[in-house]
């Protein structure tokens, strides 16, 4: 079974009204470190309340080096894009059901990813996606087949 659970927890310094408690991918080669990369990339520039609050509680991440060519937000979802040869490579972060709607997975996958969201999001944690992809043309909206998808679970600030 795809399963992958990184039961590491960072907490962030700062006063966020949340922090990262852990991380889970539907691909068991996902490493908790690329999907807070993935949610930093996705958030820059990112300009909804929420998620600037997601932006703020990720812990410090290797950044990419250069601006991306483009950034956006839709049904909060954002992302961003940075060149990648003659193509473009995009990060997905934000809302779950509306990120995984526009994924590549099968519907049982899709199932699992929305169980795990839903147990996390009864336990008191506020959860979000991530998904990357490889386009011929930057995104001007939310697109279909996003792949690489895991989730960021944050927990209350006030119990860490």
């Amino acid at each position: 079974m795809l399963r992958k659970n990184s039961n590491a927890s960072t907490t962030v310094t700062h006063t966020s009204k949340f922090v990262v408690n852990t991380t889970w991918a539907i691909d068991p080669l996902l490493k908790q470190n690329e999907i807070l990369i993935c949610a930093q990339h996705a958030l820059l520039d990112v300009k909804e309340p929420e998620l600037q609050n997601l932006q703020r509680a990720i812990p410090p991440v290797a950044s990419a080096a250069q601006k991306p060519v483009s950034t956006g937000a839709e049904s909060l979802v954002a992302w961003a894009t940075w060149h990648h040869g003659s193509d473009f490579y995009t990060y997905w972060c934000g809302d779950v059901a509306t990120i995984l709607q526009c994924s590549s997975l099968t519907d049982t996958e899709r199932e699992l990813v929305l169980l795990r969201a839903r147990k996390a999001e009864s336990q008191g944690m506020k959860v979000y996606a991530t998904g990357a992809k490889l386009t011929h043309e930057p995104p001007k909206k939310l697109e279909s087949d996003i792949e690489h998808i895991g989730l960021v679970y944050l927990r209350s600030a006030l119990h860490v």
